[in-house]
């Protein structure tokens, strides 16, 4: 034999003993065995046996009522399909339990196809990397289900290996990445090839699937959607209305086609009828199963005593124990606490005092973040939240007002692509009857922004114009339909057709006033009143005591004059009272005197109405003796317009009904 001969068998036979020794490193074959049977049997049964048998660490507290109730809730979603929204107090491990919940779903071979949606891509993949933690470490969950955790716990959280490992020379097709993990493909593993992928919400995740062992397409079978809104969704309307739009197309179309997909969301309640709290509203989405739970069921009776306590608690919190020592019985009076063995500390006296601390460092954080139920941030002021609105309604047909009307007003907002109106009708105790409201042109959708694109604005209804020209045969061709309207009044026994005008429509004229003063000339100058809003504040002086002109007519919180450069008398109109005059109506029963109503029985044919009228924020300023209900622009500029003309129609009804400063 040559030389050259020796030396390449030498090397050849180097080369496969180095294959050998690799490819023994990556078979992990055998596996370890069973360590508890039963157990096992127990946990793929029931998800609280899962959550009590494995994970004591995370649970280390004993289980409440609300617990059980939310484990529950989660299995019977997990196993037969449908939705479950779920809100706790910060802190009492809704998110741990859907993560369990998640793994659990995969190890007793519920789903396949666990998705998990967070309000960005941060927060999903932390979810994901949680639970590709709790497979390759949980020590107990790797004794009871070896063929899972093994082969992940083999490759040390490398991606690279994963490539290569191998079960009895078999490829166990372990994925490990930034946005996906799937489980390793094992002979008779219930859970084999099972995936988790993790994707912000506004990932563009349609069409969503993975191939299965067998070489088949598997789609998503279980969404895990967490605390999906951020405060700035939260605040904004639009942004709510998106988010709804997003899960309920987007997310719910990534199902199969006939398979009974599962989802469940964790929330947090940031402020009313946002998306959380519309998601958990059983009557507004019920196919959500909204859970919403409290860290105090009730609150205890005896507030006046707990001021005392925050009084106390401010300057010493020794103090205030003691004070809540002494005071204990009637301080507990109505109070239930939902999770007693939450509080295990020994600083205060019992769980009620600790979370009443919570309530005195920040009343509005405390009931949003424990009770799910946020206050309006209004300053004292009791501004209605929009799902309320709603709910105002007077069970009269649409564009309908009652035979007893004293009067009828209207009022326009002025924008260069849209002109929205409200029509009110008004009866001697001065109750409001929202009689109708729109837009010109009218707008093929019940729910929109102005900014949304696709609405039939000014523009395409008068193409070939400018923009002053299509704004003037806009207002031009509104007036001349509400200057012919008549309103059918209906009568209290069924009877009669009569119907009356509208008396009056205010018009605001802050923006293009020579155009809007154009079209009330052309049209009707007796029944269109131009208009501006006047935000008169607490440090202002009262309308009521600006300098007397000649030609300056004194009304209840407006003034009448004529501008030296207009050839029409117009008003001026204290906008921050009657804003607050209308949140003040509607705070009022339908049938009481003085109350606001809208029409109809239906309450979310008025969503968009109800958000408009709550788009602004209102804070009660004191300076010196004056008080006043300020309002400005929301940060985040939801619309606004049809409050504007609520605000101004109601500003009419006063003037009509003759009420003096």
């Amino acid at each position: 034999m040559r030389r050259d001969e020796g030396y390449e068998r030498t090397k050849e036979d180097a080369r496969r003993r180095s294959a050998l020794r690799s490819l023994a490193g990556r078979d992990i074959a055998p596996l370890p065995v069973v360590v508890d049977w039963p157990r096992r049997r127990r946990a793929c049964a029931s998800l609280l046996e899962f959550c009590l048998a494995y994970f004591p660490e995370k649970f280390k507290k004993p289980f409440g009522k609300n617990h059980y109730a939310l484990i529950d809730a989660f299995q019977r979603v997990i196993s037969d399909g449908g939705k479950q929204a779920v809100a706790m107090p910060r802190g009492t491990g809704k998110t741990t339990i859907a993560t369990v919940a998640a793994v659990w779903a995969l190890f007793s071979a519920r789903r396949k196809f666990v998705v998990i949606v967070a309000a960005n891509t941060k927060e999903a993949r932390k979810l994901l990397k949680a639970i590709v933690a709790i497979v390759g470490e949980n020590q107990r969950l790797y004794d009871d289900f070896p063929e899972i955790c093994a082969p992940v716990r083999a490759l040390k959280g490398s991606a690279l290996l994963a490539r290569g490992q191998l079960f009895y020379g078999v490829p166990t097709n372990v994925q490990l990445a930034a946005d996906s993990f799937r489980l390793p493909t094992i002979a008779e593993s219930n859970a084999s090839g099972a995936t988790v992928a993790a994707y912000g919400v506004k990932a563009a995740i349609r069409g969503l699937s993975v191939e299965g062992p067998d070489g088949s397409t598997v789609r998503p079978d279980f969404l895990f959607l967490d605390d999906l809104q951020t405060d700035q969704i939260a605040v904004n309307p639009r942004r709510v209305a998106d988010l709804e739009e997003i899960v309920a197309s987007a997310l719910e179309g990534l199902v199969e086609n006939g398979a009974e997909l599962a989802m469940v969301q964790t929330c947090t309640v940031k402020a009313p009828d946002d998306f959380a709290d519309r998601v958990l509203n059983v009557e507004l989405q019920p196919r959500w199963n909204g859970l919403r739970f409290k860290s105090l069921e009730e609150m205890p009776e005896r507030l006046d005593l707990w001021r005392e306590y925050r009084a106390l608690w401010f300057s010493s919190e020794k103090k205030a124990t003691a004070f809540y020592r002494k005071n204990r019985k009637e301080m507990k009076k109505g109070a239930v606490v939902s999770w007693p063995e939450a509080y295990v500390g020994g600083k205060y006296l019992d769980a009620l005092e600790f979370y009443m601390v919570k309530w005195c460092e920040n009343e509005r954080a405390f009931f949003s973040e424990q009770q799910n139920t946020p206050l309006e941030a209004s300053g004292g002021f009791a501004k209605l939240p929009a799902k309320e609105i709603a709910k105002r309604l007077n069970g009269l047909p649409r564009g309908v007002a009652p035979d007893d009307v004293a009067s009828i007003t209207a009022a326009v907002d002025v924008h260069f692509d849209i002109l929205y109106y409200s029509i009110v009708g008004w009866t001697a105790d001065r109750s409001a009857r929202v009689v109708d409201y729109g837009t010109f042109p009218k707008q093929k959708r019940a729910y929109f922004s102005k900014n949304d694109g696709g609405l039939e604005t000014l523009k395409r209804y008068f193409p070939g114009t400018t923009a002053d020209g299509r704004l003037y045969n806009g207002l031009v061709a509104l007036f001349a339909e509400l200057r012919e309207r008549r309103i059918p009044l209906e009568h209290a026994d069924g009877s009669g057709t009569d119907s009356r005008a509208i008396d009056r429509v205010m018009v605001d004229n802050g923006w293009k006033p020579e155009i809007v003063e154009n079209a009330i000339r052309f049209v009707d100058p007796r029944l269109f009143v131009p208009c501006k809003g006047v935000a008169v504040g607490a440090a202002k002086t009262p309308m009521r005591l600006w300098p007397k002109r000649q030609g300056r007519v004194f009304g209840f919180h407006m003034i009448e004059e004529k501008s030296p450069r207009s050839a029409l008398r117009s008003l001026l109109v204290d906008v921050n009272f009657f804003k607050t005059a209308v949140h003040e109506a509607f705070a009022l029963t339908p049938g009481e005197p003085g109350a606001a109503s809208l029409y109809g029985v239906n309450p979310h044919v008025h969503r968009m109405f109800s958000e408009h009228l709550c788009a602004e924020t209102a804070k009660l300023v004191e300076h010196a003796s004056n008080k006043v209900v300020e309002w400005s622009p929301n940060v985040n500029r939801p619309d606004n317009h049809f409050f504007d003309t609520l605000t101004y129609a109601f500003a009419a009804g006063q003037s009509l009904l003759g009420k003096k400063e």
